[in-house]
């Protein structure tokens, strides 16, 4: 198959999933802060509020810090705008016919990619929305927040540049952490061709993993789930965040090798 024959494909792909299923994950996640900021926002209506709390307590308390929202739902939320994809099409006998036309390949590399892209957008577009409404009410950093972070992870970016840099760099973490979670629900539906079982693994495998970590005591150091979420740094910032895009493309190119296996078998059997 040609290269201009992946390009359809793909932007076929892409059109899916860059419309009103992305924007509604990007509303989930909007939601998903309002609820784990749901105590301290109430604090914005009274004046000590507003003179003592900044952007950055709300985001690392949701993200960084464990809200339950975060860290479990935006798993799952990566998952909506495509990752059913796959299996909705193979329910439908549409499947057969897309490979068919584009191959194998074509067919489950544009589906992993743009799974991957399309969770990555729906994370970090909900964090720049919440942060930038946030931001008309509160400044993004004050100098008490530099000196609690003193020491933590990416401390130099939030004391440089009015805190934008430490949020470029949480954004770019929450890019990965979408495209990781959406891939590996993309991947689980040429095994679960379900809908619901789709959607719902990301949330179950986070949930997992988690306490994998836990009971094993990995040092957060270790944790890649502490990198996405900027508890755990790798080296320099500029090291840590590169290691972190390396990581997690070769965590989507293998499971886009699994992905495409998995749907070549079953196009053999002719279940596809």
């Amino acid at each position: 198959m040609s290269t201009k024959t992946f390009r359809s494909t793909w932007a076929a792909d892409l059109k899916r999933a860059l419309g009103f299923p992305l924007l509604s994950a990007v509303l989930a996640v909007i939601v998903g802060f309002l609820f784990d900021n749901y105590s301290d926002l109430k604090f914005l209506a009274s004046k000590q509020g507003r003179e003592n709390l900044s952007v950055f307590y709300y985001y690392f308390n949701s993200v960084s810090f464990g809200g339950m929202f975060s860290t479990y739902l935006f798993a799952l939320i990566a998952a909506l705008p495509f990752a059913a994809e796959y299996a909705e099409e193979r329910q439908s006998g549409m499947a057969l016919y897309l490979v068919s036309r584009s191959g194998v390949s074509h067919y489950g590399i544009s589906k992993m990619l743009t799974a991957a892209i399309a969770g990555g957008l729906a994370l970090c577009l909900g964090s720049i929305i919440f942060v930038a409404a946030l931001s008309t009410q509160l400044p993004l950093v004050r100098p008490s927040d530099l000196v609690e972070h003193a020491g933590l992870p990416y401390d130099a970016l939030l004391a440089s540049g009015g805190g934008i840099r430490y949020f470029l760099a949480a954004w770019y973490l929450l890019f990965l952490t979408g495209a990781l979670w959406a891939s590996a629900a993309m991947c689980v539906s040429a095994f679960a061709p379900d809908r619901y079982v789709v959607i719902a693994s990301p949330f179950l495998l986070c949930f997992l993993t988690v306490q994998f970590a836990r009971l094993f005591r990995i040092p957060d150091a270790a944790r890649l789930d502490m990198l996405l979420v900027g508890r755990a740094q790798w080296g320099s910032e500029m090291v840590s965040l590169l290691l972190a895009g390396t990581v997690i493309a070769l965590f989507v190119a293998g499971l886009t090798f699994v992905f495409c296996r998995r749907v070549k078998g079953v196009v053999q059997n002719g279940f596809c």
